[in-house]
């Protein structure tokens, strides 16, 4: 417990020197505001997409249904300045009602310091009512070993693919890659046309963590993310140096773009959007968020993203994308149950269905398709790729007991950007677990 609390003490030094610290709430009262109770709710949907444009509509929606519940907002886009202020919160005790997280080790900590709600007597109520309405196989990133309960509840549901511009395509005479060695053929005959086969933005150092998860995912396996975990196999492995070599020849050769450390995934988007680049690998939100109703819609292909082994070519990365969480640390009996009843609004069958039909995406839970919904052949593409797929793993460092692993990978693999060494990549990645241990 000592080094969990020094976790959070040392993410609150460096959250608070950048973002300040928050007033801490009252843990014996309620926030009450005109005889209503007021709670938090922490996300990162501050985008002009529209998946996050229904959330803050529905929201509002909550909050005039008379209910005596108010919902604040608390919503920042940035995923590393959400995370640090996250932190910060737990750290300070001025912790959102509900917050947003992605599951795994990620919130492990919380969990051991017992500030989380554990939601399965809600769920499990009436019959299982509310835990029936989820997919089954959602649930892998709420519970954790040596614990009984469920932590969060899924809101998002997603698919690493390859997207691909079909002109730019035939201008090269390319043909959509199915493994690595596709891939790198097609980046080389692109590049020799001129055409930019990707433009990573790596300023956001997820994007080079995707492109590994599925780098490992498919080339080493299923097995390969929990054998990672336990440190059966290591991240200075002759197997994982390889993936990083495919990174580095990828950023050598050229194939990632331009300046990817100035370059974040909005920018990374629109190079995709206005033809600047041929490919782009994202989740099938991105069906919904940057291409329906986009004028390049019709001449854009979704593939899986190519193997590295051909046995691993039906794995993927994919799975639970988004998850909300009920915080108990200085919250009031009233406050909780306002923050169960907001998740049960939020992952309503209902809620789904109008989210559908503004935005069709994959979601973790049963509803029936609205009968006006116009059909969505990249989406159905997608669904295709999916149920091709025999197993799929997220970030692979959510499945590490250490919660540093995510942030030490990503900042590794962001190195290979700057000029590092598949083999100094690797070691970076073990100085660091070896002060975990």
């Amino acid at each position: 417990m000592k080094k969990k609390a020094l976790t959070f003490l040392l993410a609150a030094i460096v959250s608070v020197t950048i973002l300040g610290c928050s007033e801490k709430t009252n843990s014996n009262t309620s926030k009450k505001e005109n005889d209503e109770i007021v709670i938090t709710v922490a996300s990162r949907y501050a985008g002009d997409v529209p998946m996050e444009n229904y959330f803050r509509k529905k929201v509002e929606e909550f909050n005039n249904m008379d209910n005596g519940i108010r919902v604040e907002m608390d919503n920042i886009a940035t995923e590393t300045d959400y995370a640090d202020k996250l932190r910060t919160s737990f750290a300070n005790g001025d912790v959102p009602n509900v917050f947003l997280e992605f599951g795994g080790s990620r919130t492990r900590d919380y969990l051991e310091a017992d500030a989380l709600v554990d939601l399965k007597p809600y769920l499990e109520a009436n019959n299982n009512e509310w835990y029936n309405t989820f997919y089954e196989n959602m649930w892998d990133q709420s519970k954790y070993e040596g614990y009984d309960g469920i932590y969060s509840v899924p809101y998002g549901n997603y698919l690493i693919a390859m997207y691909y511009n079909k002109d730019l395509f035939a201008q090269a005479n390319c043909e959509p890659p199915k493994s690595i060695e596709d891939l790198m053929t097609v980046c080389e005959k692109l590049k020799s046309k001129g055409i930019l086969p990707f433009q990573v933005g790596e300023k956001d150092n997820f994007r080079f963590g995707h492109f590994h998860n599925n780098l490992v995912i498919k080339t080493l396996g299923i097995d390969a993310v929990d054998q990672l975990a336990s440190r059966e196999l290591t991240y200075d492995s002759e197997e994982l140096i390889e993936t990083y070599r495919i990174i580095e020849e990828m950023v050598d050769k050229g194939y990632f773009g331009e300046d990817i450390l100035d370059t974040d995934l909005a920018m990374e988007n629109a190079a995709f959007l206005n033809e600047k680049a041929a490919m782009h690998f994202d989740g099938t939100w991105f069906i919904a968020n940057e291409l329906a109703g986009n004028d390049l819609y019709d001449n854009i292909g979704i593939i899986p993203f190519p193997y590295g082994n051909i046995d691993c070519a039906n794995y993927a990365q994919g799975g639970v994308s988004d998850l909300f969480y009920v915080s108990k640390l200085n919250k009031s009996d009233e406050e909780i149950e306002a923050s169960i009843e907001f998740l049960k609004y939020i992952t309503s069958p209902d809620y789904f269905a109008g989210l559908y039909r503004e935005t069709q995406i994959l979601t973790p839970v049963k509803f029936d398709i609205p009968s006006d919904v116009v059909a969505n052949p990249l989406l159905d593409d997608a669904k295709e790729i999916l149920s091709n797929t025999t197993a799929v793993r997220t970030d692979i460092q959510n499945y590490d007991s250490a919660p540093q692993m995510l942030d030490i990978v990503r900042s590794a693999l962001q190195g290979l950007a700057m000029g590092d060494s598949a083999e100094q990549c690797a070691q970076n990645i073990m100085s660091r677990v070896d002060e975990l241990d």
